[in-house]
């Protein structure tokens, strides 16, 4: 009864680990939707985009201060005034000493400015609203990356998973062979070197199988990475359950869309420089109000102050300042440099696309003979394990026998890698990346 209880306490204290499990590429693709820091990170820079789109309207509003005083004139400075200013009867050059001001002075503002016509803030507002939009592009941009990198790492697990099956073959051929030739060495049949030469084979199988299921545990890791989670993972999938019926590009590649928002943000750039040139008009009002008294926070027999003030001004600063040119020869050449990278960049993903395309045609080829010279090569092993059983073959031909069924797998694993990778690229180059 007691290790009951110890055991049920263990598997309360430590509960199962949490798993999770895919079946295909697109679950893959859902999830790293809601988790995938790259794809997170993309979303946050939208929202500081959006923000940063407000705060460049709001310079279009009109702006306000008010401002709270209080002086304390601890000592009030005197000044010499002529002694004829109060007496016409004084001395000429004759001065008295005298002083003005109150010992406290309290003041309250209001000050409003608003740029009524302002050529530089209104494309401001412009160029904020298409860096919101290139912002959007670019996390449509991150996450095909991120599907990207995602698809590798899956299909690399699904090719692992079939290489090691194979693997965990060769191993029951090599140790079938081993054991074989154990025992007529232990009979005395054949050399120490032949028996050598068979557990050699044995041990390079296990290798083998051992260093794919390490490469698979690394894969699993870098998928949780990637995917941003620390639960384990579980991929019940092969590569051949995935096929693409439609291996046509129709879609524009998300970099091109992020190039063209770059050019078209970089137009308004341009167009908010040039408007340093136009002028600006501004109109400007404040109202002012002053209490001087000589008791400390008494208004009643303070002596009010007010004062209020209305203006318009017009600013031609930018006209007249060298800088400005400038600063529009910065801004065109930054604009043809854009233009000059989307040109390229159009080309660029042309030409990958149709790489794409002809490589998947080529990978196909090359899988459906791989995997023709796999089954016949796994045919002629058997006829050669049949032989070797009974007597007809050496042991070293035996063992070449197998060596030619080992590059047969390899081959496959080989084109079966790249058929995969030349699908999935397709497929994610399939889906539309274009913000909504």
């Amino acid at each position: 009864m007691k290790n009951w209880l110890s055991l049920g306490m263990v598997l309360w204290c430590f509960p199962a680990m949490a798993q999770l499990q895919f079946q295909s590429l697109q679950e893959v693709l859902r999830y790293a939707d809601a988790r995938a820091i790259g794809i997170q990170s993309a979303d946050i820079g939208e929202q500081i985009a959006s923000a940063e789109k407000n705060e460049a309207k709001s310079y279009l509003f009109p702006s306000a201060s008010v401002s709270l005083g209080y002086n304390d004139n601890i000592t009030l400075q005197p000044t010499l005034v002529p002694t004829q200013f109060l007496n016409p009867a004084a001395p000429e050059g004759t001065f008295e000493e005298l002083t003005f001001g109150t010992k406290y002075l309290y003041s309250r503002g209001l000050q409003v400015q608003w740029d009524i016509l302002n050529f530089q803030k209104l494309f401001a507002v412009k160029t904020a609203d298409l860096a919101l939009k290139e912002s959007k592009i670019t996390t449509e941009v991150n996450r095909y990356n991120v599907y990207n990198q995602l698809a590798s790492t899956y299909y690399s697990v699904l090719l692992t998973q079939e290489a090691t099956r194979i693997y965990e073959e060769n191993l029951q051929i090599t140790s079938s062979i081993f054991e074989n030739v154990n025992e007529k060495y232990q009979k005395g049949i054949i050399s120490e070197a032949e028996r050598n030469q068979a557990e050699i084979q044995q041990l390079q199988s296990q290798r083998t199988l051992t260093q794919a299921k390490n490469n698979l545990n690394q894969l699993f890791i870098q998928l949780q990475s990637q995917l941003n989670t620390n639960e384990s993972i579980i991929i019940s999938d092969k590569p051949e359950n995935f096929v693409l019926q439609d291996t046509t590009i129709q879609l524009t590649n998300p970099e091109v869309f992020l190039q063209e928002a770059a050019v078209k943000k970089y137009e308004s750039v341009l167009k908010q420089t040039k408007a340093l040139r136009l002028p600006s008009v501004s109109l400007v009002y404040q109202n002012n109000q002053n209490w001087a008294t000589n008791d400390f926070m008494n208004f009643s027999d303070a002596n009010k102050l007010p004062q209020q003030v209305f203006g318009a001004k017009v600013s031609l600063s930018g006209l007249l300042t060298p800088v400005t040119k400038q600063k529009i020869k910065q801004s065109e050449w930054q604009l043809q440099l854009q233009q000059t990278q989307l040109n390229n960049i159009k080309l660029v993903k042309q030409q990958e696309d149709q790489l794409l395309q002809l490589q998947l045609q080529q990978a196909a080829d090359q899988l459906a003979k791989t995997k023709q010279i796999l089954a016949l090569q796994g045919q002629n092993d058997m006829h050669a394990e049949n032989q070797y059983q009974g007597g007809i073959i050496s042991l070293d031909q035996r063992l070449d026998k197998y060596d030619d069924l080992l590059t047969a797998q390899n081959n496959y694993l080989q084109s079966l890698a790249d058929y995969t990778l030349a699908q999935y690229k397709i497929y994610i180059r399939q889906i539309d990346f274009q913000p909504k």
